[in-house]
Order: structure tokens, then sequence, then C-alpha cells
């Protein structure tokens, strides 16, 4: 097995473009690593210049410890498996699943046993006779996910493998996936735009954003300490809630202000503070589940107007109207919280968030776990 080690890595093409800008990234050997952003961020452009399939523009690429940067792709130990199937559609499941063992000159038996198991695994039996073409895009996609895993590669390479599935099916891939990576305890990458996927398959999740790595780290450390807005907004479903305002001091308290709300901060944020916020304009974020709602007026709270409840059977969410920003509030379920009423939120103060709100300021700031 081998892991990655990506030193300002960078992919700039002829007419300027910089789709991953200064990329470093520490992959240990059999680790999951997850990366995520919004399209176009550069995470699909960096699996390729791992894969070998788009030059690296500068930078180094370290395979174990050997430098790859100008290794052919198949000479790198690393199996991928692409949005796209990339099925040979004159040959049947098990031949497309075994083209790689034929072409290494595996033995038979060995090479049948393995497309066995993986028509077993990813739920294909009794379809290794058909053709590509008889086949769901969701079995398309799992014939070409067993074709990668039966060379027991040294890196796994996933393009959003799954995208193709449906929702049952999806989340008991992912199950597999995990229990894979635990058997053949090769290093993963995974590419996804899916969040849930992150979180629950990842060792780590790397978030990019416009070829800028904004955040690595677990994904508990991601959800419970983000390094910054973009990434507080982008892991967590509903997302955070987020208040634009300014910073004041008053009586000896750091006060969050805006014009429809008045917080005081707890004590505990103040070293947070000094340390990390730079600026009079600022971000207070919070997420659902960390909100308690009430009728009563609350002693430091947030007031809004509850707008609709959404039941999703383990969790109720209402929206609250705060000023001109709906926020959403976890409740019980059947709490069948009253509509139209002014209410007020009561923050977990261990669980608040503090951002400058100031992209260029913000967004450059990475926390690495």
């Amino acid at each position: 097995m081998a892991g990655l080690r990506l030193e300002h890595i960078q992919k700039k093409y002829p007419n300027g473009f910089e789709a991953v800008k200064d990329l470093s990234i520490d992959i240990k050997d059999g680790e999951f690593v997850s990366l995520v952003g919004p399209s176009g961020c550069g995470k699909s452009t960096t699996l390729r210049m791992i894969a070998g399939l788009e030059d690296i523009s500068g930078g180094k690429l370290l395979i174990g410890d050997k430098l790859a940067n100008n290794v052919a792709s198949k000479d790198r130990g690393i199996a991928m498996v692409f949005q796209s199937y990339a099925l040979f559609p004159h040959m049947s499941v098990a031949a497309n699943i075994g083209f790689g063992l034929k072409i290494n000159k595996v033995d038979k038996k060995i090479r049948n046993d393995k497309i066995e198991w993986a028509l077993d695994l990813l739920d294909l039996n009794g379809l290794g006779d058909r053709k590509p073409s008889e086949l769901s895009g969701g079995q398309r996609q799992r014939v070409a996910l067993g074709r990668a895993l039966v060379l027991d590669p040294e890196v796994l390479l996933l393009d959003e493998p799954l995208s193709n599935l449906d929702a049952k099916l999806r989340v008991k891939m992912r199950t597999e996936l995990k229990r894979i990576h635990k058997q053949l305890k090769s290093t993963i990458i995974y590419v996804t735009h899916d969040q849930a996927e992150a979180m629950t398959l990842s060792d780590r999740i790397a978030i990019m954003k416009n070829g800028d790595l904004m955040q690595i780290g677990s994904p508990t450390e991601i959800y419970t300490r983000p390094a910054n807005r973009f990434v507080a907004g982008f892991i967590g479903s509903p997302p955070m809630n987020f208040l634009e305002g300014e910073l004041a001091h008053e009586n000896g308290n750091n006060v969050f202000i805006n014009k429809d709300v008045k917080y005081v901060l707890p004590a505990s944020m103040k070293s947070y503070i000094e340390t990390n916020i730079s600026q009079k304009e600022v971000v207070l974020g919070m997420r659902p589940e960390d909100l308690a709602i009430s009728l009563t007026p609350a002693t430091n709270g947030i007031e809004g107007v509850s707008i609709i409840t959404e039941t999703l059977g383990s969790d109720d969410f209402v929206a609250v109207e705060v000023g001109k920003k709906l926020f959403s509030v976890r409740t019980e379920p059947g709490s069948n919280f009253p509509t139209d009423k002014k209410v007020y939120l009561t923050p977990a103060e261990d669980k608040l968030h503090l951002f400058n709100n100031d992209n260029a300021t913000d967004d450059a700031k990475v926390r690495f776990a």
C-alpha cells in the first residue's frame, strides 16, 4: 500500500485559468480522504492529476516516497472510477470487471473468483453475461467500480462513483465502500458533491473552493470547528444559520449587534475572538440543532417569528424569520410548534461560531487537523 503527498500542486491551463492554485495535502497510507466542494472548485482536476490524466503545472506529487509527476498512469499503482462509466459495450459485465486482470495475465481461476466476488459485493449476481446496454445507469456504475476493486490497487481514486445510484442503494454502497476500505486497506481518494457521503466514509475531508484548500480535517473537526464561513455553510444539512453584524464591546463584554439583533457573546469566546477575529464586521453562526426555541422571552435571546414547521420523521425543523434572515431550528419530532408566533431563540453558548465578514481574509485561513 502507499500514501500520497501533494506539495504545492498547481494546474494552470494555456488560457491562464488556474483550476488548482497551491494545494498541499499529506495522505497517509490506508487513509480514506474525500475532496468536496462546489462545481468548478478543482477537486476532479486534482484527482486527474494524481491519476496522470492531467499534467501537473507546478509542485510535486509523491506516491509513497517516489516522485510521480512524470510517471505514466499505468505505472502508478492506481485504479480510478470515473463519474462516466467508460465500459466496453461489446463485452459482458464479467468481462468488463475482469478486463484489467486479463491484461495483467492473472490466472483464470483467480480472475473468475475475483469477478464473482465483485458481482456479489455490488449486487450484480446473475448479470455477469449481460452487456452494458442491458443494464441500468446505476448497474453500469457498479460494474465500473468492480473493475477497479478487483485490481487490489494501492491507491483507489473515486470520482463521484455513486452519483447514478438510487437513494437506497447509495446508502448500502456507502456501507460497502467503508467495509471494502477496511478489508483492502487501500489508500482511497474520493471526490463527491454529497456531504453525507464525505462525512460517513472519510477519515478526513478536504474542502476546496476556487482551486484553494479551505480546510482539511476529520468529519467531526470540520463540522464542529469550521475554519471559515464557507466551510461552515457548506457542511451541514440544513446548513448553519448566519447573521451579519458588528462586534462591539459593552461593560467588558463582547457583543454582536445588527439592526435586528443584540446578543452578548459568552466570556468563553474571548480568547477565540482575540486570536481569530481581526475586524469589526463579523458573521455569527449557529447550527439548527444548537438553538432552543421558546414562546417565552429569554434573557439574551434572539427574537423572531415562526413561519412553518417541516416534519422529516426523525426531526422537525421550524423556519424562523429573524429580521430578513430565515433560520432553521431543529426540534423534537411531533412537537407541532405553532406558526406565525413571536418566538425566542437561545443558542448553545459552547456551540457558537464567529467569523470575519471578509471573504478574502476569512477564506485565507486554513486549519489543519
